[in-house]
């Protein structure tokens, strides 16, 4: 009997719903949050006990799960949450809390300088994009275009997101995202597969994909970074992602991950060296190439992609190989050395 009891018990609490709201402006997140947790009759848990980790938020689900009309959890992030990790947790088989909606706040009037911050920008780009819900405060004093532009930006890096503009005292309507299947798709993603759609209104932002069989030449890669990154040559380039592959480094492929003014190239997976056994058998093929998603204000992608196929290897770079590869000038940070780049 008390097994059965157990079991019961068990099972309302692993369907407990959790909603998890994110945002770099603090003031705003949390009243949000406390809007949404008053709204659904939720329980509001604050950032300061969040960042306890998902065992504290589990102890709180068994403290009052049981409680009589208690229908889940609203559970406030600090700024520097990291949202993979939430997703992660709360979507765990063994966790008590199920995520069914991760909200991100963000004021549209912060929106320009936040990406233009080293410290920001990363922050900003992935809390949106893992977002399944975007609440957009719009600034009293902006212009129309001004705001069309913010929202088609947010448009293009979480195409799956539902937007809702902040009104006093309202909030979104019930989201149920499948986590535990899979987080909505980023739009850097999405173009990548080839299933991005532009939304009907983007303002100036625009979107493009670099596709290249070569590999990089680590200095000319570096001079089109200044150009296109640094001093906007081709439009304000606000997020490019995706696979790359320099030939100074050709047994490593590399994602490339860039938002606002910071970009990083993370080595991905060795490929086999020379000699060593593939597969399929037979003879080796390098994996080389590019395959780039970028998303920005007032994009030249006609510009930006010739540049970037005048950073790849000549003819005759091609020809000379791999050890005349290694040779070259690379001053992009360093891998671990078990990568073999």
């Amino acid at each position: 009997m008390r097994e059965s009891a157990e079991r019961g018990r068990k099972s309302v609490i692993d369907e407990i719903a959790a909603i998890a709201v994110v945002g770099l402006c603090a003031v705003e997140r949390r009243r949000y949050a406390m809007s949404l947790a008053k709204d659904r009759g939720y329980v509001f848990v604050p950032a300061e006990q969040t960042e306890q980790g998902i065992e504290a938020i589990d102890r709180l689900v068994d403290l009052v799960g049981m409680t009589s009309g208690m229908h889940g959890f609203v559970l406030e992030y600090g700024d520097g949450a990291d949202c993979a990790e939430i997703i992660g947790a709360l979507s765990a088989p063994d966790t008590r809390a199920v995520l069914t909606d991760l909200v991100c706040v963000v004021d549209l009037a912060c929106l320009h300088s936040d990406l233009d911050s080293e410290a920001r920008a990363g922050a900003l780009v992935a809390q949106i994009e893992f977002a399944s819900t975007l609440a957009l405060l719009a600034p009293g004093t902006a212009d129309s275009s001004g705001i069309e532009g913010a929202i088609g930006l947010i448009a293009h890096l979480a195409p799956e997101a539902r937007r809702f503009l902040l009104c006093e005292g309202a909030v979104h309507e019930p989201v149920c995202w499948q986590f535990g299947h899979r987080p909505p798709a980023a739009g850097w993603t999405a173009i990548l597969n080839s299933e991005f759609r532009p939304p009907a209104r983007t303002g100036s932002v625009r979107a493009c994909r670099f596709e290249q069989a070569r590999p990089f030449h680590p200095q000319r890669l570096q001079a089109v970074l200044g150009a296109a990154i640094g001093e906007g040559c081709w439009g304000r380039i606000v997020r490019s992602a995706g696979f790359a592959k320099l030939a100074s480094r050709p047994y490593v492929t590399a994602h490339w991950d860039q938002a606002g003014t910071l970009l990083t190239l993370s080595p991905l997976s060795a490929d086999p060296l020379p000699g060593d056994p593939l597969p399929g058998g037979g003879a080796e093929l390098l994996a080389l190439g590019q395959d780039l998603a970028f998303i920005g204000f007032d994009l030249d992608d006609a510009g930006l992609c010739q540049a970037l196929d005048r950073a790849v290897l000549t003819d005759a770079e091609l020809l000379a190989g791999p050890m005349a590869w290694l040779g070259y000038p690379d001053e992009f940070p360093a891998w671990d050395s078990v990568h073999r780049g």
